[in-house]
């Protein structure tokens, strides 16, 4: 019974594995819009669809196809253009698809939203640029039947940005041709408030919300550009394996704890699993021991992820998710760790100044009796538990400070190597803010995995191949022989 439940345990382990690689060449995205696209097209031979579909899903994976949503007075073609030169997308306005319709007048009087649908997947069919490079609708969809419509003809975007203008005063911020006065009574505005809710409802799956506020319109699409190169969540199994990054007293540790009981995730600390490590009776311990002994440092990088990749191994790390706090401490480490199968998909640097970190430290006493924490200018305690406070060998001055000289001295090489792929927050805010902040970026999508680490092609020598006449001939000597596969279009 003992060896089924080691068996099964294992069994699941090696699942949880596909898990990571899946979001890494993001199969599921891949799968997803494979379905999408043979429902809209429904092909006779579907098997010559999906292959040829493959050649290009790279490609399409990674672009971005945008419905812009904003107030009629809103200067949207401005916008556009930002996006335009951040993204390389095509603009595409009503007037575009206008044109379009009158220059492909076939007879058909089917209503002005079937015509700008169909427009726009001839636009799609026949402009290869466009395809390729992604497009941004400015002015429509303007109702939900229109906004159907381009969905049943395979205009499916990627993002669809919704502005907020806060009131009627930002509007005019932003647009050069209405007076504020005329405003309240523009019709076109109302008709796009009433609508807003249909549309809304069509497309929450992507909808992204963007404040306006104070920005320039420059600022304004850089920032819409960020939250559009992000691709959207499409409903598959998701782990979160979260790198913590700050300087000993930033408050990562406490975040961990939160986010391992809000999330279930299970909380790695850098500090307690290397000591753990070194206490073992086995050759890592051993060499983690004699390692401290004859040099009395801290261990090399190669031994350090020995020790973490052990741990997010784990079957527990594997099925739940990890939130790791600690580690890495330089750009070396950083790189071995996302050389592991399963490395931080969320990668947060906990940005706390340095006086902030050095007071916390300065002023924490545990008490040896119960092991509790506290703070002596926050603390309340009796005189009695005065005698039981003492200072952690680890928070004593010259501790502290070797720390965080270390951290500072790492922390811009780190930056830099992780990238885009980082986001950075204030952790002078008040706890339950930095919570909220961190809260609302793991649960943002996953962006698009690429490995922080470029790997050079394997080598292959040319006198380890060897012919066997087993096998398969080359499919092209068969071009001249059997009928032409049905070419497909993909929009």
């Amino acid at each position: 019974m003992a060896e089924l439940q080691e068996i099964e345990k294992k069994g699941r382990a090696i699942n949880a594995k596909f898990v990571a690689y899946m979001e890494k060449h993001r199969l599921y995205e891949l799968f997803y819009e494979i379905a999408i696209q043979l429902m809209i097209e429904k092909p006779e031979d579907h098997v010559v669809f999906i292959k040829q579909y493959l050649r290009s899903a790279v490609k399409k994976l990674n672009i971005s196809n945008i419905i812009l949503i904003a107030p009629t007075s809103f200067d949207r073609i401005a916008l556009a253009k930002v996006l335009q030169k951040e993204l390389g997308v095509h603009p595409l306005t009503l007037k575009d698809l206008r044109n379009v319709c009158s220059q492909h007048d076939d007879g058909c009087h089917c209503k002005e939203s079937q015509d700008l649908a169909y427009a726009m997947r001839k636009i799609l069919e026949n402009e290869a640029t466009i395809r390729e490079s992604g497009w941004i609708l400015v002015d429509l969809p303007r109702t939900k039947r229109e906004a159907q419509i381009f969905q049943r003809t395979g205009i499916i975007p990627t993002h669809v940005i919704q502005l907020i203008v806060s009131n009627d005063t930002d509007i005019f911020a932003y647009c050069k041709t209405c007076e504020p006065t005329n405003t309240s009574k523009n019709m076109k505005h109302r008709r796009y408030l009433k609508n807003l809710r249909d549309l809304r409802e069509v497309y929450g799956h992507c909808l992204i919300e963007v404040e306006v506020g104070i920005r320039t319109i420059n600022e304004l699409g850089k920032d819409c550009a960020k939250l559009a190169k992000i691709k959207k969540h499409c409903g598959a199994p998701s782990l979160f394996r979260i790198a913590l990054v700050g300087s000993r007293g930033s408050g990562c540790t406490t975040l961990a704890k939160y986010l391992a009981e809000r999330f279930n995730l299970v909380h790695i600390d850098y500090d307690q699993i290397m000591e753990q490590a070194r206490l073992q009776q086995n050759p890592l311990g051993k060499m983690l021991r004699t390692f401290e002994d004859k040099w009395g440092g801290r261990p090399k990088p190669e031994l350090r992820i020995q020790v973490v990749e052990k741990y997010i191994s784990e079957y527990e790390c594997l099925k739940r998710g990890w939130v790791l706090t600690g580690y890495p401490k330089t750009v070396e480490d950083f790189k071995l760790l996302d050389l592991n199968p399963t490395p931080p998909n969320r990668v947060i640097f906990v940005e706390v100044n340095g006086d902030v970190c050095r007071e916390r430290l300065l002023n924490r006493r545990y008490n040896f009796v119960t092991g509790s924490k506290h703070i002596l200018s926050t603390t309340n305690y009796a005189d009695n538990d005065d005698c039981k406070l003492t200072v952690h060998p680890r928070d004593l001055r010259l501790n502290v400070e070797r720390d965080l000289q270390e951290y500072e001295e790492n922390v811009t090489d780190m930056m830099r190597y992780a990238g885009e792929s980082a986001i950075k927050i204030d952790g002078n805010e008040e706890e339950r803010i930095v919570r909220e902040q961190i809260e609302a970026i793991i649960m943002r999508p996953i962006s698009s995995w690429q490995s922080r680490v470029p790997k050079p092609p394997p080598l292959i020598d040319p006198m380890n191949i060897e012919f066997d006449p087993c096998d398969e001939p080359d499919s092209s000597v068969f071009d001249n022989i059997r009928a032409p596969e049905t070419t497909y279009t993909f929009i």
